[in-house]
């Protein structure tokens, strides 16, 4: 896509064509420059130092994106030292064998290969630049673990279609904290850049390249906020505001914060010039706040929530895209049909509009938001009995070891004001819009398959399996659309690289001189299906590999 495009809806400019790069008025200059500091960035940015490498970061806010906004779980696995120390048996090859159902054709077989040969090395390396991560098992399968816990399985290992391919091994390394732990991944990487000699260009927009007489990267244009001003201030409260739960429930608010946002760089920024000497890694994050782009690429996950930074704004696609980077599978997004606790909603079963059974209820979140939007027009509701209903509510109530605002309130929700009941299942699926026989088929089958009179049609853990038998009966709507049960989205496509180098490739396949992305500014390891962990591993296995690339 080229910028004078009417779908470009991107505040990234056409490149600028400055000529011979010695008559050009620098600001500042690098060998390396880094475009977004979150969790793919700040690990470009670090291996470039490791290098030699002199390094400049330029960041839209104050560092950390997406990554310091997120739970901390880090996908690692074939044997890392926090596995064996809880006792949990894993070799690469296992490891393997189940990404390679998740990652399918994203990248090369030889790249996952070597990503789960390095992923105890990797786990390592963070240690080492700070971040801490321990071996206590989360003792039920769960989508994010409690306090005190943190390893688990973050992904579909468990499930019994992918038992039977891989054996099952907790990888979902949590990083050590209460809450929500992203900012513990992000913050000691991030001194430990400082400390090598990191400069950070915070508050600052990226708006295009500056090019030399022979059309290559020679630097490239910022709008840059005084980090000492009270504009910067603003910033900072801006996107702090962004990062509350408020903004996934009210997405005008969202929308406000980025208007007063860009008018804050457009009134207070100065314009700023910084030369590249080698190298540039794009590494801005995806594109799922920018609900334009959302509609262009992917218009079946317009109804679905956004989740992400302020900055998760396609900026960094965009500038790779203005000096001819090819993109590939823009239009993937993962949707979180996310339910565990409570352990009962994956008891019952999941039905689609016309009442049929389309999936494992234990499968991760993503798998099932995926066959809800792709397969299923959008639409699903889980089928519980009064049983199963009155376990859930007590399931989701806050306790010890849970995390109520991620897993209990967001259930309650679906519960309390996306539900609807009725004394019979032919009831229930005409208040639903259901055809009541598929519906009553769809149950007894299941029925009788728990009771193992029949052979199951979507096989579960044995933890999950059930019958629903109790009148009346519930239906809670997990359409991707529906707002009263909220369902999260993050974009999962971008730049084709070079996965050996993480440089840029054009649309004939040739590397772009100087052009280098990673993490979700690139197609990589979790652009086909996301599992929880995989995307803060693909920002640290590819930002290693474009800041080694492109130290050199």
């Amino acid at each position: 896509m080229k910028v004078d495009d009417p779908n470009w809806h991107s505040r990234v400019e056409a490149p600028f064509e400055a000529g011979p790069p010695d008559g050009i008025a620098w600001d500042d200059a690098a060998d390396v420059v880094v475009v977004g500091l979150g969790g793919a960035g700040i690990c470009a940015a670090l291996e470039a130092l490791h290098q030699g490498a002199r390094v400049i970061a330029i960041d839209r806010f104050g560092g950390g994106g997406a990554t310091r906004m997120s739970g901390g779980v880090y996908y690692s696995g074939g044997g890392t030292r926090y596995q064996k120390a809880a006792g949990v048996e894993d070799d690469a090859e296992q490891m393997y064998r189940y990404l390679k159902m998740e990652v399918a054709d994203a990248v090369a077989d030889e790249t996952l290969r070597h990503f789960c040969e390095t992923s105890s090395e990797s786990i390592d390396w963070l240690a080492r630049h700070g971040v801490r991560f321990d071996g206590a098992l989360s003792p039920v399968k769960t989508s994010y673990p409690g306090a005190g816990r943190f390893l688990y399985y973050s992904g579909n290992e468990a499930q019994a279609d992918y038992a039977d391919h891989a054996r099952p091994a907790q990888r979902g390394h949590r990083v050590v904290g209460e809450g929500l732990t992203g900012h513990r991944f992000f913050d000691p990487l991030l001194q430990a850049a400082l400390d090598m000699g990191l400069k950070l260009y915070g508050y600052s927009e990226a708006r295009r390249f500056i090019l030399s007489d022979d059309g290559g990267i020679a630097g490239i244009q910022i709008q840059h906020v005084d980090a000492a001003s009270s504009s910067a201030a603003k910033l900072g409260k801006i996107a702090r505001k962004f990062a509350r739960a408020s903004t996934l429930l009210f997405p005008s608010i969202a929308e406000r914060l980025v208007r007063e946002a860009n008018g804050i760089s457009d009134r207070d920024g100065a314009t700023r010039s910084i030369r590249i000497d080698k190298a540039v890694v794009l590494a801005a994050g995806g594109y799922i706040h920018n609900r334009k782009m959302v509609a262009h690429y992917a218009p079946r996950y317009t109804g679905a929530i956004p989740l992400g930074s302020i900055g998760c704004d396609g900026s960094g696609i965009r500038l790779g895209q203005s000096v001819g980077a090819r993109t590939d599978r823009l239009d993937n997004i993962s949707a979180w049909r996310q339910f565990n606790p409570p352990a009962a909603f994956p008891t019952g079963i999941v039905v689609n509009g016309r009442g049929e059974r389309f999936v494992a209820e234990d499968c991760y979140g993503g798998k099932i938001g995926h066959h809800i939007a792709e397969d299923q027009g959008g639409v699903a509701y889980i089928i519980l009995d009064d049983r199963l209903r009155r376990r859930a509510l007590t399931e989701a109530m806050p306790g010890k070891g849970k995390l109520f605002r991620l897993q209990g309130a967001p259930a309650l929700m679906g519960l309390f004001l996306s539900a609807k009941r009725a004394a019979t299942l032919e009831a229930l699926a005409a208040r639903c819009g259901m055809d009541p026989a598929a519906l009553r088929a769809s149950v007894e089958h299941y029925n009788r398959a728990s009771a193992g009179l029949e052979e199951p049609r979507f096989r579960k853990h044995p933890d999950f399996v059930g019958e629903i038998v109790e009148p009346p009966f519930h239906a809670v709507d997990i359409s991707i659309h529906n707002r009263k049960y909220l369902c999260p989205s993050i974009s999962l496509g971008g730049i084709v690289v070079d996965e050996k180098t993480g440089q840029a490739l054009d649309e004939a396949g040739r590397p772009i001189p100087k052009l280098f992305a990673a993490g979700k500014n690139a197609k990589g390891l979790s652009s086909h299906r996301y599992v929880s962990g995989i995307s803060l591993a693909d920002c640290v296995y590819s930002g290693r590999i474009a800041g080694r690339s492109a130290s050199r």
